[in-house]
């Protein structure tokens, strides 16, 4: 990134007071037919906590990388897995871990 010192300063007044209606999405509202039918069912709440730990394992210095999915408050699922490899950090394991709890929640 490149910063150019002879570019003239933002007058920070006029930036906040800017009418930003005449954006691209300004004024956006969502039309809905009036015919449309009611929702139903009952709403519900979806969590996941994902966590890999380096050398989580005491005995073989290995990680331990899990995910748990909660709805509604109750677990419905959870999975834990020892790495196959000794790694010197768990930064990858992190996206892998939450790749495949993203997987499994597309799958539902």
């Amino acid at each position: 990134m490149v910063f150019d010192p002879t570019e003239t300063d933002i007058n920070e007044y006029q930036f906040t007071h800017e009418d930003w209606s005449a954006t691209a999405y300004g004024n956006c509202e969502e039309d809905l037919s009036p015919n449309m039918p009611n929702p139903r069912g009952v709403g519900f709440t979806m969590w996941a906590f994902v966590d890999s730990d380096h050398a989580g394992d005491l005995l073989t210095r290995r990680s331990c990388t899990g995910y748990i999915i909660f709805l509604n408050s109750a677990p419905i699922y959870w999975f834990y897995k020892h790495q196959t490899s000794v790694d010197m950090s768990s930064f990858g394991y992190e996206f892998i871990a939450m790749k495949q709890c993203c997987d499994y929640i597309h799958g539902l």
